[in-house]
C-alpha cells in the first residue's frame, strides 16, 4: 500500500458510545500516518471477519458477536479519520 506520506489522521473520529447522552469514550489520535492507520484498520477487520464467522456458527457465543461489533466500530473510526485526512491533502 502506497498512501501519500501527507495523509495523516486528524483526530476527528470517535467511537465507543456510552451513557444516556451517547457520549463517545474514545477517539482516533491525530498525526498518525494514513498508511499505518489503514493497516491497523485492516487487522481489526480481519478479527471482525473471524469473530463474526465463528459467532454465526454457534448461538452460544454472544461475546464473539459483541466483540466483532466493537472492533468494527474501531475500524470504521480509523477509516473515517483517514478519510478526513484525505480532505486536508493539497
Amino acid at each position: 500500500m502506497n498512501v501519500s506520506p501527507l495523509i495523516k489522521t486528524v483526530g476527528g473520529a470517535t467511537f465507543g458510545a456510552c451513557n444516556a447522552e451517547n457520549q463517545r469514550l474514545f477517539s482516533v489520535i491525530a498525526g498518525v500516518s494514513g498508511e499505518e492507520a489503514l493497516q491497523h484498520a485492516s487487522l481489526l477487520l480481519n478479527c471482525v471477519n473471524r469473530l463474526s464467522y465463528l459467532g454465526a456458527m454457534d448461538d452460544g457465543h454472544e461475546t464473539m458477536r459483541w466483540a466483532s461489533h466493537y472492533l468494527s466500530e474501531m475500524a470504521k473510526a480509523i477509516i473515517d479519520d483517514v478519510t478526513l485526512g484525505l480532505q486536508d491533502v493539497p
